[in-house]
């Protein structure tokens, strides 16, 4: 009985002492350094192709890769309680064991604690009773046999020190488990892997497998490499090349339930049914299966039956589950065949194959005559040209100098210096001449040249930015035609989802591919009815047509943010409450991400940067609302808001930067959608025209109907004539002088909005002839308008931020955002 008693404190003292126990625990800590900001600590970081996602302290955030300088590590010195630490543990075992949140919340850890600690000691007392007996009865047994060797290895698999290689571990060992039974050996068959050294840098990883065969290691490759732009709410998908090449989907939930699994599949197998005959490629069990155990009579049957026939033996035959599974949770697989990413298709139309320095290298004279020099890079690249020779004196000088000090003036030429001034331009070592120069020479001119480059940055970034440009021009003249057909393409996939009525609601470049020819890439884009564009995974996707009861399907939550909007996060109740018809709503959200995929096809850049920012604000405001499942007008207007104002805004800007490039390609719009756009454009033209009467009528200075009719009336010539006769204030009377920089500005902001009159009177023209082909920045524009006055209800008023200016003073304002303001709003 004392025993016990002495057990039983013994556990109690144990229980009590954890909450006093403090333990130096080291911990590594991620930082993400931002750009005029102070670092942020993580426990978690992933990227994406756009942003960086974090976790720290239980709580998400992400930032866009452009505001981050970048990613470290460092080891974080903290005193950890005993107690939280055993908490943490104890609601990690009990959460993977089932129990309910209820449950484990109601374990109390000094009680486990206690219970653990009164079995071990009183199982360490008969331990020892027993060892005691044991050695007193058998003191003369003979030692243990040692262990075998070449047992001592099984089940080992060694992985590298890589922290890369640890985000690919779960898909690598399940590889191995496959790879073991294709070689017929069993699961407890030694196995390693390993990075490939060799491979070429970049996100894609290639790594050696082997196993321990009968006589000697059986070794083979396989690749794997993040896919897609990484929202932190939806599954996570890897590009993987094993045997064929297939997506690897890991959902965000764990999907532990065979019977949800086969579900989800055949929800989406459904969806692709729909959509028949667009080419989709959706998650399969045969994907994996057929790998590992052939089916009678397998070429005899379509996908469709093999694709049936292995979901029964799953189904029927538990055992083959596990080889679904990555880690302790299924995963889904699809098969691709030689098809093409549409994402890395526009990334290869857009990759500049020539660097500034073969731009330079390809006509390295022109940059000494400022004849070729304007010929090439236009009359505007005067004063770049003028500042590249200044820079170039200067160097020289220099140079010059630093030979002199080593006695070399004799054996260097003056095409040696501007070949090394146009070298260090471009960042490239220097070479030496037909006869040896010093290295040490080399490497003092290129310091020299350098200080005066840091002296002068206006310079040499003009120059730089000259050649980005020029390269840039080049890249997109070359794919053109390829460019405009990608984009029709994708305008006739928006059209095809709502004549088949399915709304993607995820729609993005890496979850499409181009259904064609592949051994006819790239050629085939050069024919817009040689390829269509197909879908990869519909897991986001819903069914348009009402289900029994009247009502449609709700989808999964969520987006990708730099094509997504607010009705992303929303329920379809709350969609319907505030934006009315549902199935257009959801068509919309397609829409929208339509718009931002012909944008990056034609400019290989993003459109709505700022607008992706928002979304962990619209998180927010939805967290902070009442009801999340069902947020009330006040909150969905703040959201919308929000997001709103910073698409705008990525608007504004995103077609004033690549203007030139978007009103010189041309789309092709179907016949589908020919209607809405032609009556957008017309729209967009009488808010124009009402716009330029506005703008003259408010102008404080043409008080004559008759000035104000000729104003109305007038050709862009005439008010460039105009503009130069107020801008010549030495010819002007003395009473006009004073007011010359207003007309001048007044004129200036009339002839941009004619300008865009124009514009949309030549769309408007284009868009009723047939076939009908309009301008990429006419498209991408009336596309936003109607995406916006959806989703943007009218009575929530407009976006722009009130002023305390008279709108006399804002008729007069050189205001660059009153095109837009005025349509923004109805």
């Amino acid at each position: 009985m004392k025993k016990w008693i002495v057990l039983i404190a013994f556990s109690v003292c144990c229980a009590a002492a954890i909450s006093f126990i403090k333990i130096d625990q080291a911990a590594s800590k991620k930082v993400i350094y931002i750009k005029g900001g102070d670092p942020v600590l993580a426990d978690r970081v992933s990227q994406s192709d756009q942003f960086i996602i974090y976790e720290a302290d239980g709580g998400h955030g992400m930032f866009m890769k452009d505001d981050v300088t970048s990613v470290g590590t460092i080891q974080v010195q903290k005193k950890t309680s005993m107690l939280n630490m055993i908490d943490r543990t104890k609601q990690q075992v009990m959460a993977d064991m089932g129990f309910s949140a209820t449950v484990i919340h109601a374990a109390d850890s000094r009680l486990l604690v206690f219970l653990i600690a009164l079995g071990l000691t009183s199982g360490i007392m008969q331990l020892t009773l027993l060892l005691v007996t044991m050695i007193k009865t058998h003191w003369l047994a003979s030692p243990a046999k040692e262990q075998d060797s070449s047992d001592a290895d099984k089940n080992s698999v060694f992985t590298p020190d890589d922290e890369e290689t640890s985000e690919y571990r779960d898909l690598v060992l399940f590889f191995l488990k496959i790879f073991k039974l294709q070689n017929g050996l069993g699961s407890d068959a030694v196995s390693r892997f390993s990075i490939d050294s060799t491979a070429a840098p970049g996100k894609r990883k290639v790594f050696e497998l082997g196993v321990k065969g009968n006589s000697d290691w059986i070794n083979r490759r396989m690749s794997i490499a993040p896919l897609g732009e990484d929202s932190g709410s939806k599954s996570k998908c890897y590009y993987v090349i094993y045997d064929t090449h297939m997506v690897v989907k890991i959902p965000p939930e764990r999907v532990t339930d065979i019977a949800k699994y086969i579900n989800d599949i055949r929800r989406e197998v459904q969806i692709t049914s729909q959509l028949a005959p667009m080419a989709c490629i959706v998650p399969m069990v045969s994907v994996i299966l057929k790998k590992i155990q052939k089916l009678p009579f397998e070429k005899s049957l379509t996908q469709e039956q093999l694709e049936k026939q292995y979901i029964r033996m799953v189904e029927e035959k538990p055992e083959y589950q596990d080889y679904l599974k990555i880690g302790d949770c299924f995963a889904f697989f699809m098969e691709l065949t030689n098809n093409f990413f549409l994402g890395s298709v526009i990334d290869e139309l857009h990759k500049q194959k020539n660097e500034i320095g073969e731009e330079i290298r390809e006509s390295p004279e022109v940059a000494w005559n400022q004849e070729a020099f304007t010929t090439r890079y236009g009359l505007e690249s005067l004063p770049v040209f003028e500042s590249l020779q200044t820079l170039y004196r200067r160097c020289e000088t220099q140079a010059l100098q630093v030979i002199k000090e080593t006695g070399q003036d004799t054996t260097i030429h003056q095409f040696h210096l501007k070949n090394w001034f146009l070298a260090c331009i471009t960042g490239e070592d220097l070479q030496g001449t037909d006869k040896d120069v010093d290295a040490d020479l080399l490497v003092k001119i290129k310091k020299e040249f350098s200080t005066i480059f840091k002296a002068n940055p206006k310079q040499v970034n003009d120059l730089v930015r000259l050649l980005k440009t020029q390269l840039a021009t080049k890249t997109f003249l070359k794919s053109r035609q390829q460019i405009q057909n990608v984009a029709s393409n994708m305008l006739t996939l928006l059209c095809q989802l709502k004549e088949k009525r399915i709304a993607l609601r995820d729609l993005k470049p890496d979850n499409l591919f181009l259904d064609a020819a592949p051994d006819n890439y790239p050629v085939f884009l050069n024919d817009l009815s040689s390829f269509s564009i197909g879908v990869i995974d519909v897991e986001t996707a819903v069914s348009l047509v009402p289900k029994a009861d009247g009502s449609i399907a709700q989808p999964l939550i969520g987006g990708t943010p730099l094509y997504a909007t607010p009705l992303h996060l929303l329920k379809n109740q709350t969609i319907s409450k505030f934006f009315g018809d549902l199935p257009e709503a959801l068509h919309l959200e397609d829409w929208f991400a339509t718009i931002a995929i012909i944008f990056r096809a034609i400019t290989g850049k993003n459109l709505f940067p700022r607008a992706a920012r928002t979304f962990p604000a619209l998180l927010k405001i939805l967290k902070s609302s009442r009801n999340r499942s069902a947020p009330d007008e006040a909150t969905v207007k703040k959201m919308s808001r929000t997001f709103w104002s910073a698409a705008v805004v990525d608007m504004k800007k995103q077609l004033t930067a690549f203007s030139d490039i978007l009103n010189r390609l041309t789309v092709l719009i179907p016949e589908e959608m020919q209607k809405p756009i032609k009556s957008e454009l017309e729209r967009e033209k009488a808010c124009l025209s009402q716009a330029i009467q506005k703008h003259i009528s408010l102008f404080p200075l043409t008080k004559s109907q008759k000035n104000k009719a000729f104003l109305v009336s007038a050709a862009m010539a005439d008010i460039t004539k105009q503009i130069d006769r107020w801008e010549n204030t030495d010819k002007l009377p003395e009473q006009h002088r004073q007011i010359a920089p207003q007309m001048v500005s007044f004129l200036k902001n009339l002839n941009r909005l004619k300008k865009g009159e124009k514009e949309k009177r030549d769309a408007v023209s284009s868009a009723a002839m047939s076939p009908c082909e309009i301008s990429a920045y006419s498209l991408i524009e009336a596309m936003f308008q109607i995406a916006f006055r959806a989703m943007y209800k009218s009575p929530w008023k407009a976006l722009t931020k009130p002023t305390q200016q008279t709108e006399e003073k804002i008729a007069v304002k050189d205001d660059r955002d009153l095109v837009t303001t005025i349509i923004s709003t109805d």
